[in-house]
C-alpha cells in the first residue's frame, strides 16, 4: 500500500488512533511513527537502485516506541536486511506471509494490544504457527506472553505465543519511566545462537521483563540476578524470541541518536539472517 498524499495520512492517522482514551503523548509518538513509515516508503522508491525485497517487518503503530522502531530499522538496513514498517493495516495474515521474520518493538504494551486488535493478534499467532519467526522487546515482549506481572499486579494477555509469565521491573534495575542500562550474561544457547557480542553491550532497559514459568524455552541471556533476560521457544513450526532489554539502544541515548555500532550485527544474530551477498 502507498499513501501519497498529506490529506491520507491525516485520516489513516485518525483510524489508527480510534483505540479510546489514548494520551496525547502517545498519539504523538502513533504521529510520528506514520510519518515514518511514509518517509521510509518514499525514499525507497526514490532510491536510485531498487532496494531488495523486505525481509523483516518491524510493527509501528500505537503504543510502539518511535525511536526504538527506527533504530531496529535503521540498525538492519545498515547490514543490507531490507525491512518493511508495519502499520496495523498491515498486520495481516497476507502482509505477513512474505516476510523471513517480524519485530515487536518496546513502548506500551496496553496500547500495541489496542492498535493491533483480535485480527492483528491472530494474524501475528497464525505467521508464527506456520514457520515464520517472531521477536518482541520490552512491551513487545510483555504483548506476546500468557501472563503479565508489573509491579506485583497480574493481567491475563491474548497472544499467548509464551505460555508462561513476563514479570517486571527486574530487581535492581531502574523501573520505567527513567531508562537505565543492563549488561546481559549470555548463556550456552545464547553463545550457540551467536550473541556473544550482546553481552558486550551495555543495553537500554526500560521496565521490560523477565520471563519465567513458560514451557519448552531455551534462555539466551540472564540479568545480572540471574532471571531469564531473553529466551527463544518453538511454536508450530515457527519460533518466537523475547527480549527484556533494547538491543537496539544505548542507556543514555537521546532519540535523535543513530542506534548503537554493532546493533544491526547482534539483531541479524537474533533473527538467524545473513546478509544478502
Amino acid at each position: 500500500m502507498r499513501i501519497t498524499s498529506l490529506l491520507t495520512l491525516l485520516v489513516f492517522s485518525s483510524a489508527s488512533a480510534a483505540e479510546p482514551d489514548l494520551p496525547a503523548a502517545a498519539r504523538a509518538n502513533l504521529e510520528l511513527n506514520l510519518r515514518w513509515m511514509l518517509d521510509h516508503e518514499r525514499a525507497a522508491a526514490k532510491a536510485e537502485r531498487p532496494k531488495p525485497a523486505p525481509r523483516v517487518g518491524v510493527w509501528a503503530d500505537a503504543g510502539v516506541w518511535h525511536t526504538g522502531a527506527k533504530s531496529i530499522v535503521s540498525a538492519l538496513e545498515a547490514e543490507g536486511i531490507a525491512c518493511r514498517v508495519l502499520d496495523k493495516s498491515r498486520l495481516t495474515e497476507e502482509g505477513l506471509k512474505e516476510l523471513d521474520a517480524i519485530v515487536l518493538p518496546g513502548g506500551w504494551a496496553p496500547h500495541q494490544w489496542g492498535a493491533a486488535g483480535k485480527d492483528g493478534l491472530t494474524a501475528i499467532g497464525a505467521y508464527v504457527e506456520r514457520g515464520g519467526r517472531c521477536v518482541g522487546i520490552c512491551a513487545g515482549a510483555y504483548l506476546l506472553s500468557k501472563t503479565v506481572k508489573y509491579d506485583g499486579a497480574e493481567y491475563p494477555y491474548p497472544v499467548g505465543l509464551f505460555d508462561g509469565i513476563a514479570e517486571g521491573p527486574v530487581k535492581g534495575l531502574k523501573p520505567y519511566p527513567e531508562m537505565g542500562s543492563a549488561r546481559l550474561k549470555i548463556t550456552p544457547a545464547g553463545e550457540k545462537r551467536g550473541l556473544a557480542a550482546l553481552g558486550k553491550a551495555e543495553c537500554a532497559y526500560g521496565g521490560g521483563p523477565f520471563f519465567h514459568k513458560g514451557t519448552g524455552t531455551s534462555v539466551l541471556a540472564t540479568y545480572p540476578d540471574g532471571s531469564a533476560a531473553a529466551i527463544s521457544r518453538i511454536v508450530g513450526k515457527g519460533e518466537l524470541l523475547l527480549l527484556g532489554v533494547h538491543p537496539e539502544r544505548f542507556p543514555d541515548s537521546k532519540d535523535v541518536d543513530p542506534p548503537p555500532k554493532g546493533a544491526g550485527a547482534i539483531l541479524k544474530a537474533i533473527l538467524l539472517l545473513e546478509k544478502p551477498k
